[in-house]
């Protein structure tokens, strides 16, 4: 039964905040002068970015690697620039801010489950978003749990700080393979972007009163 769900976990990009990768291989260029290839084979096909996802690399190893692959040394590509450069690329989905706190109003607990890294949760934390206003009842980030979705250790981790039993957990990811694993553990779970998608998901699992 849908009223059984005690407890939403949202996803964060695509969900809460929209990003584009295309926009950090792009600030690496116009802040460092490095080629857009070059860019993105240092953050993306290197395997640097997943691997900082994972929290496998502190932020200055993640710099490091960035600068072996372009050529640079810390005095041209100095760490705390380049991490502001890759994750300046996010932007609010702010009719989500208002959905956090209606469905906590309406008396569900409210979590956070995302694949990201520590730079990307700090500069998304220091900007001005409404999203930021509320607080979590609980915080799942892979950099944290050195597990990423689909992987199950994240999808435990969950369970456990969500104080509930699965099934009476509600996931809400962009991602089909994150679903999946989610619904193989028997939470329920909704396929779709932050926006009109995620409200009516919202609405259909009844954690969310339609808009009169």
């Amino acid at each position: 039964m849908k009223q059984q769900i005690e407890f939403v976990y949202f996803d964060l990009g695509n969900v809460l905040v929209s990003f584009d990768p295309n926009i950090a291989c792009n600030n690496l260029v116009e802040r460092f002068g490095v080629t857009t290839d070059q860019s993105l084979q240092a953050i993306y096909q290197s395997g640097a970015q997943s691997q900082f996802e994972h929290g496998q690399l502190s932020g200055e190893e993640f710099a490091e690697q960035i600068r072996r692959v372009v050529g640079a040394d810390a005095e041209q590509m100095p760490t705390v620039g380049l991490l502001n450069a890759v994750s300046d690329m996010f932007a609010p989905i702010d009719v989500m801010a208002d959905a956090l706190h209606r469905v906590r109003a309406n008396g569900f607990g409210v979590g956070l489950l995302s694949n990201t890294c520590q730079a990307h949760w700090d500069w998304i934390r220091g900007q001005p978003y409404r999203m930021n206003q509320f607080r979590f009842d609980a915080t799942i980030l892979s950099f944290e749990e050195g597990a990423m979705k689909p992987q199950v250790a994240i999808y435990e981790a969950a369970e456990k700080k969500s104080g509930v039993p699965a099934e009476r957990l509600l996931f809400l990811d962009d991602k089909q393979e994150n679903i999946d694993a989610a619904i193989a553990r028997h939470w329920r779970a909704n396929r779709c972007f932050g926006g009109p998608e995620a409200i009516q998901a919202l609405q259909d699992f009844e954690v969310l009163g339609s808009d009169h």
